[in-house]
């Protein structure tokens, strides 16, 4: 078989090793590289599942993992969490080692089966009617200063900041219906990032997050080529609506391609059993659009999701987290 993968990001190389561990090769396409880390975008975080899913590929987890958090301070309230920033660029590029990535265009009627891990882009399958895209900026900020392990939610999304390591921090602000890039301006993270307060910006980037959801991202596999062109990760919504957590989810669905190698609907019928939850984050994302009131219900949504990343948010603090989601106050989110 003939196999090629469009995406070099993440879950495309995650396919592309467990595919070579198993002694099956496939051409990877993917467009020209930027950003200092050769990432775009670059999120350096995740959740509970990372472990497992880079030992199945092979590879020492540890070599990887930059920090594990035990907390996370979200709108001045500390939440106990279970989280890990870890050093994607160098994954990514193990995942792929030794592979010859082609920047020229796919020409998927040469091949016999194609995977479309473009993400955002879902540049292969067919687009995706309401389709919800999140712009973002990030930054990877060195600093002596000891910065808290912080998330500001508000416009309809949060800025973050994580540290990498002693002296290195991932910055950053994904928003629906204003500019992230003047959030972070209005809470003042960027001015702080500046050389005259001993801040140095070593990488910035801007991307886009799909926040669709499985359950709106149809089809995930669509003709082209004589096998079909499959869709995974981010491309088929792999994405939690809510968190915009899109790793473990994206190296899932991975997973589940592979255990559905030769039956799509199958396949289609594992993604949604798999991300069921999303659904449910969807409806208060689509809420939160609207400008909707926001209820138990959707609290309880957000109270239960949340846990699936480790953070232990109480009912109350998912209320009024839900009510910040929407606001943009003035000196910050």
């Amino acid at each position: 078989m003939r196999l090629a993968i469009a995406g070099a990001g993440m879950t495309g190389a995650y396919l592309y090793r467990l595919l070579k561990n198993e002694g099956c090769e496939a051409q990877l396409f993917d467009r020209e590289r930027r950003g200092g880390c050769g990432l775009k975008p670059c999120a350096w975080g995740t959740s509970a599942g990372f472990v497992e899913l880079v030992e199945r590929a092979g590879l020492p987890t540890e070599r990887y993992i930059l920090s594990r958090l035990d907390h996370v301070v979200i709108d001045d309230v500390r939440i106990r969490a279970e989280l890990i920033t870890f050093d994607k660029p160098r994954l990514v590029g193990d995942l792929i080692a030794g592979a010859d990535i082609c920047c020229a265009p796919l020409p998927v009627e040469g091949f016999d089966r194609v995977i479309d891990a473009t993400g955002a882009a879902r540049s292969l399958l067919p687009p995706v009617a309401d389709d919800i895209v999140l712009e973002c900026c990030q930054y990877l900020v060195e600093t002596e200063e000891e910065l808290e392990n912080r998330i500001r939610l508000g416009g309809v999304g949060y800025a973050w900041c994580f540290p990498l390591s002693r002296n290195r921090y991932h910055l950053g602000c994904g928003s629906l219906v204003a500019d992230p890039q003047r959030i972070l301006e209005r809470l003042g993270w960027l001015e702080s990032a500046s050389p005259r307060f001993g801040r140095k910006i070593q990488c910035r980037c801007s991307g886009k997050i799909r926040l669709t959801g499985p359950h709106r991202s149809h089809p995930f596999v669509a003709d082209g080529c004589r096998d079909g062109i499959w869709g995974i990760g981010e491309a088929i919504g792999c994405v939690a609506p809510l968190a915009g957590d899109g790793i473990v989810p994206g190296m899932r669905s991975v997973q589940l391609l592979l255990d559905n190698w030769n039956a799509p609907q199958r396949y289609r019928e594992a993604l949604l059993d798999e991300f069921g939850w999303m659904k449910a984050e969807r409806g208060v994302v689509d809420a939160l659009r609207r400008g909707e009131r926001m209820g138990v219900r959707e609290a309880l949504v957000l109270r239960r999701n949340s846990r699936r990343m480790g953070m232990q948010v109480g009912l109350r603090q998912a209320a009024a987290f839900l009510k910040n989601l929407t606001q943009q106050r003035g000196g910050g989110l």
